[in-house]
């Protein structure tokens, strides 16, 4: 797509229902500012996509759906806005696998909408990118006909788009760790590994994605306080809908795990007292110990690989599908369990633990493991 508009006909079975002009997209700087930054080695920037509608003679646009796509799946859309020509329309946002779709029109598709909107999103991508590819497609409602109009639906062929990032627009990374404990600075050693994923994080608009990242980031500082943990000496690698945390060195994970597993429940328990079932923040929760090192994009070890697969296996995901009235569902590695919970200490009751095998055969793991429910 290059820098003149593109006109597309959108039909419907051969039916002409009128012509979408596409201006090219166009990036910039995004103005954003996240409790929950970016991934490490990512960095965020902003897409616009104007677009204008002209129905056929005798018709009127009920409704149009912009969406965007991206070829490299690592580019994803980190938050999207939008704007049509009328303050009085709806746009509403939706998050796709691949991109995001913006819905111009009526809620009940009686009225004719206006004529043009503009699409924004704030796009996350490696940091290292140098182009942008995917397409712009556009569907829509038109109502033609007299006396009492009939409705049609149609559309127009994608129109492929490549562009470049704005200058400079990762060269304000913020780091995946806390500024007062860079990765750098941090030496070799075994170390508790945590993983958090938000359970169906794909159901919620970007509005309430923003709260639920919210919510999330401050159950997990409030855990870890009760933990005992300092969160200058705590590693983080936020995600968006999940958290990865090293825990320092060195750590009494007879006290840690416990107090750990209970702020978690706690905090929940208080995040979730007065949100509905679809507010609700459930998670899947994994803990694993291993030998960790600093690299220049992230930590390096094993465990860093293992405790993501657990969080992941089946198992967990079932206990918490399962468990409708749980707020979260736990695995644990069977070292961890072994060593630590086994022997009972704090809140935490050994016979609440059910052995599991963590099996995902594409990525090559199999481990023993244990996954505990609260209230089970």
């Amino acid at each position: 797509m290059g820098g003149e508009p593109v006109a597309a006909a959108l039909t419907s079975g051969g039916r002409r229902l009128g012509v979408v002009r596409l201006d090219p997209p166009r990036t910039g700087t995004a103005a954003v500012d996240h409790t929950a930054g970016p991934p490490a080695g990512t960095a965020l920037f902003e897409l616009r996509a104007r677009f204008a509608l002209e129905p056929v003679q005798g018709g009127a646009f009920a409704a149009a759906h912009l969406v965007v796509g991206f070829d490299d799946e690592r580019v994803r859309v980190w938050e999207a806005t939008g704007e049509a020509g009328s303050p009085d329309t709806l746009m509403a946002i939706s998050e796709l696998p691949d991109g995001c779709g913006w819905l111009l029109g009526d809620p009940l598709g009686h009225l004719p909408i206006p004529s043009a909107g503009e699409a924004r999103a704030v796009v996350c991508a490696p940091v290292e990118l140098t182009e942008v590819a995917g397409f712009l497609r556009l569907d829509a409602t038109v109502l033609a006909g007299r006396g009492r109009p009939r409705r049609f639906h149609g559309g127009c062929p994608p129109t492929r788009f490549t562009l470049s990032p704005p200058e400079g627009w990762a060269e304000a990374v913020r780091p995946a760790v806390n500024p007062a404990g860079s990765v750098s600075a941090r030496p070799p050693a075994v170390r508790l590994c945590l993983a958090v994923d938000t359970e169906s994080y794909s159901r919620f608009s970007s509005v309430e994605a923003a709260r639920s990242q919210q919510r999330l980031v401050t159950v997990l500082e409030q855990a870890r306080r009760h933990a005992g943990l300092l969160e200058a000496d705590v590693d983080l690698q936020q995600s968006g809908d999940g958290q990865f945390s090293i825990l320092p060195p060195g750590v009494d994970e007879s006290v840690v795990i416990p107090r750990l597993v209970s702020g978690i429940r706690a905090a929940l328990a208080s995040a979730n007292a007065d949100l509905n079932a679809h507010a609700r923040l459930r998670l899947r929760v994994a803990l694993h110990r291993g030998h960790v090192a600093a690299g220049v994009n992230g930590w390096i070890g094993g465990v860093t690989i293992a405790v993501h697969r657990l969080l992941d296996s089946a198992p967990v995901r079932a206990a918490l599908t399962r468990r409708r009235e749980a707020d979260f569902a736990l695995i644990v590695s069977d070292v961890l369990f072994t060593d630590v919970i086994a022997d009972g200490y704090g809140s935490l009751d050994p016979a609440d633990f059910a052995p599991v095998e963590a099996r995902l055969p594409e990525k090559n793991f199999a481990e023993r493991a244990w996954v505990y429910v609260p209230g089970g």
